[in-house]
C-alpha cells in the first residue's frame, strides 16, 4: 500500500529555524511547494529553509495548495505557536481599523514584583503610553525628543506586570545605547538590568541591546531567545530598516519580529523618502502581510501627492502615536545669522573658483547627470566659501570630503592662490568660530561646532587645541570594544559630557545627527556651513533643543554666513525647507519627509530649486554681486 503524501514544517535545528520537509511527494508537486514558500527547488527529502515572515505571508495559499494536491500537512508545536500568534495578530489588527483595540487591561495581580515607573510622564507622554497599550503592537513616531524611550519603558513595564513579556530586546544605533542604558534607573525602580550583545551567548539579563551592524549574525541566539522567554522587541530608529526585505536589516528584522511576544517601533522620521519605507516598518510590526494588505496603493507611489498622503494617513492612523514639536512646549532656539567678511586671498579664490564655472555648463539641462553636477560644483563652493585649503589637490586625505578634490590645473592663477593661501590667512570663519567659543569658555559654557568637511574640524581641533575639544566625524570609528586610548565616537561624547576641561565639540552632520542627546551639557552650537539638506540641518539642531531642557535655558545657535557666496542661497533655501518641515511634524497626521539617516545620505541636491538657486549664482558669475549693488 502507497504511503501518503505528507509535508512537515518544523522549528529544528541550532540556531532555530523553519524547515520544511516532504515525505511520498511527487516531484512536480513538490516543486510547487517550495517555489510557493522559498523560490527554490530541492530535490524530494531535503530540508527546506524558509523565512517566518515569507512562511506567514504564505500560510493561506500554502492551505489551499495542500487540500488541492491532497498533501497531509504536519506541523510541530513551535510552528502552531506561531501560526497562533499570526491569526491573533490578524485578529487584533482587524479590530484596531474598526476602533476596537483587543489588548485586555493589566489585572490586579502583578507578576513583576511591584517594579514602578517612578519618572513623571508628561501629559503627552501619558497619552501616547495609553494609546499604545492598548495596541498589540504599536509605533511610536514622536519628534526627536519627545521622550520615546521613557514612554517604551512604561510601557515595558506594564507588559512585564501584565505577564505578557519577561524581557526586553533592543535593537537601536550604537549611539542611541547610552539613553537605554542610563534612563532606565531612571524611569523604572527597581530598575530593570541592562546589557549589551557583543556576540556569543545572549546576556541573561532584562534588557538586550544590540546595534544595527550586529544585528544579521545576531539572528540565532535572538531567535532562540525569544523561543524560550515572552520578548518584547523595540526597533529603534526603525527608519533605518526603510528598505525592508531588501536591505541587510529589514531582512534581518522580518526574521525575528514573527517571535516577539510584541513588537514596537520608534523613530521622528518614519517616512525619510517615500510612503513605502512606512510601509517597511508596518511589515515589522505586523508581518505576514497583515499590514501590508490594508495599504491604499498611495502607499506604494514613487511620487505621491498630498492628498495619497492623507488617504494613507486615515489607514494607518490608529496604529500609531505621535508626539508633535509643538507639544514639547520647548522655548525657540535663538537662531543668528552671522554674516562673515572673507579675507582678500580668499575672496580671489572664490571669484577664481566661480568664474571658471561661469558658462561651463548647459544651464538648461536638468536630467540627472545636471543635477550630480552642480551638487559637485555647490560643495566645491561652500569649501571656498569656509576654507580654501579644502580644495588643494595635495591635502591630508583624512580632510576630504566624499567629493574629490577639485581638480585645478597645475600652474593655473587659480592653483597658485590655494596653494599658497594658508601661509597668508586663517579662513574668516574658522577665525569667528574661534572667537565665539572662546568667549562662550568664559561664561563657562560648552560650544558644539558642525561642519560637513572634516578638514575644517581638523584645522578647529589644532587652533583650539587648548580647550581639548572632541571629535566626530566620519574616520572616528564606532566602536564600542576598542582597546584603552583608542579614539571613539562614544568616548568623544563621554568626554565632551563629563570632562570639564573639554569646551568643546567638533561633529560632522553625517556622523552624529541622531540617537544623541546633548541638550543638558551645551546649549550653544556653530554651523561652520550648511548644505541644502534641510531634513539633516534640523536633526542636528535637535542635538541641544529636545526635552528635558530646564524652562529658563536658552538655546543659542549661530550660522556664519560668507558675505556674497552660495552660503547666502543656501541660508535662504534651507529656511524655506525647515518651515515647511516643521509644518510637517507639527502635523499630527504623517506626511512625507525628507529628513535623512546614515545609511543613505542621498544626493547633495535632489531638488530642481536648489539647482535653479546653483543655476542662477553661475549664470551671474563674480560681477552678478556689482550688478545685484
Amino acid at each position: 500500500m502507497t504511503e501518503p503524501a505528507k509535508l512537515d514544517i518544523s522549528l529544528a535545528g541550532e540556531p532555530r529555524q523553519i524547515v520544511v520537509v516532504a515525505y511520498n511527494m511527487s516531484s512536480g508537486d513538490w516543486y510547487r511547494i517550495a517555489l510557493q514558500l522559498a523560490n527554490q527547488t530541492p530535490r524530494v527529502g531535503a530540508p527546506l529553509l524558509v523565512q517566518p515572515d515569507r512562511f506567514l505571508r504564505e500560510r493561506l495559499p500554502l492551505r489551499d495548495l495542500l487540500a488541492d494536491l491532497g498533501i497531509e500537512l504536519n506541523v510541530d508545536d513551535g510552528i502552531k505557536l506561531l501560526l497562533r500568534s499570526s491569526q491573533a495578530d490578524q485578529r487584533d489588527f482587524s479590530a484596531i481599523l474598526r476602533g476596537q483595540p483587543p489588548v485586555d487591561p493589566v489585572g490586579a495581580q502583578d507578576l513583576d514584583n511591584g517594579r514602578r515607573v517612578v519618572r513623571e510622564l508628561r501629559p503627552f507622554q501619558q497619552r501616547d503610553f495609553e494609546l499604545l497599550a492598548n495596541l498589540r503592537h504599536g509605533a511610536n513616531f514622536s519628534v526627536p525628543g519627545a521622550g520615546k524611550t521613557t514612554v517604551t519603558y512604561a510601557l515595558h513595564a506594564r507588559e512585564r506586570a501584565a505577564g505578557r513579556a519577561s524581557k526586553l530586546l533592543v535593537i537601536a544605533p550604537l549611539s542611541a545605547f547610552g539613553a537605554w542604558e542610563g534612563e532606565v534607573s531612571e524611569v523604572l525602580d527597581p530598575p530593570l538590568r541592562v546589557a549589551r550583545w557583543r556576540g556569543g551567548g545572549v546576556p541573561d539579563t532584562d534588557v538586550v541591546l544590540v546595534n544595527y551592524q550586529r544585528l544579521p549574525s545576531a539572528i540565532g541566539p535572538l531567535t532562540d531567545l525569544m523561543l524560550r522567554h515572552r520578548t518584547h522587541l523595540i526597533v529603534d530608529e526603525a527608519h533605518r530598516a526603510k528598505r525592508g526585505a531588501s536591505g541587510e536589516w529589514g531582512r534581518a528584522l522580518l526574521a525575528l519580529a514573527p517571535f516577539a511576544a510584541r513588537r514596537d517601533a520608534l523613530t521622528g522620521t518614519p517616512a525619510p523618502n517615500q510612503p513605502r519605507d512606512l510601509v517597511s516598518i508596518f511589515d515589522i510590526l505586523w508581518p505576514g502581510n497583515v499590514a501590508r494588505a490594508a495599504m491604499p496603493p498611495a502607499a506604494f507611489r514613487n511620487d505621491p501627492t498630498q492628498a495619497d498622503m492623507q488617504i494613507l494617513n486615515g489607514v494607518i492612523a490608529p496604529l500609531y502615536v505621535r508626539t508633535t514639536k509643538n507639544e514639547l512646549a520647548l522655548r525657540d532656539p535663538i537662531i543668528t545669522l552671522d554674516p562673515v567678511s572673507m579675507g582678500e586671498l580668499q575672496q580671489q579664490i572664490y571669484d577664481a573658483l566661480l568664474d571658471r564655472y561661469t558658462g561651463f555648463f548647459d544651464l538648461d539641462r536638468r536630467d540627472q547627470t545636471m543635477f550630480a553636477q552642480m551638487g559637485e560644483v555647490m560643495m566645491y563652493l561652500l569649501q571656498a566659501a569656509c576654507s580654501p585649503r579644502l580644495l588643494s589637490a595635495n591635502d591630508d586625505p583624512a580632510r576630504a570630503y566624499r567629493f574629490p578634490s577639485l581638480a585645478i590645473p597645475p600652474g593655473s592663477r587659480l592653483a597658485s592662490l590655494v596653494d599658497r593661501y594658508a601661509d597668508h590667512e586663517v579662513p574668516a570663519k574658522i577665525e569667528r568660530a574661534c572667537r565665539i567659543i572662546y568667549a562662550n569658555v568664559q561664561l563657562g559654557r560648552k560650544t558644539l561646532v558642525w561642519s560637513n568637511f572634516p578638514g575644517n574640524l581638523l584645522d578647529l581641533e589644532r587652533q583650539l587645541a587648548g580647550l581639548n575639544p572632541a571629535l566626530i566625524y566620519g574616520a572616528i570609528p564606532s566602536n564600542e570594544e576598542a582597546e584603552p586610548g583608542v579614539r571613539t565616537r562614544e568616548r568623544e561624547l563621554d568626554r565632551f559630557r563629563n570632562d570639564p576641561g573639554c569646551w568643546v565639540l567638533l561633529a560632522n552632520p553625517a556622523a552624529m545627527s541622531e540617537g544623541v542627546s546633548l541638550h543638558l551639557w551645551c546649549n550653544d552650537a556653530i554651523y561652520i556651513d550648511r548644505t541644502f539638506n534641510a531634513g539633516q540641518y534640523l536633526q542636528s539642531l535637535d542635538r541641544i533643543h529636545r526635552l528635558g531642557l530646564p524652562d529658563d535655558a536658552d538655546t543659542r545657535v549661530t550660522i556664519l554666513t560668507s558675505v556674497d557666496t552660495i552660503d547666502e542661497r543656501v541660508n535662504r533655501r534651507v529656511e524655506d525647507k525647515a518651515r515647511r518641515l516643521a509644518l510637517m511634524l507639527d502635523d499630527p497626521f504623517l506626511v512625507q519627509m525628507a529628513l535623512p539617516d546614515d545609511e543613505d545620505a542621498g544626493e547633495v541636491i535632489d531638488d530642481e530649486l536648489d539647482l535653479i538657486e546653483v543655476l542662477d549664482l553661475l549664470q551671474r558669475g563674480p560681477r552678478g554681486r556689482a550688478d545685484e549693488a
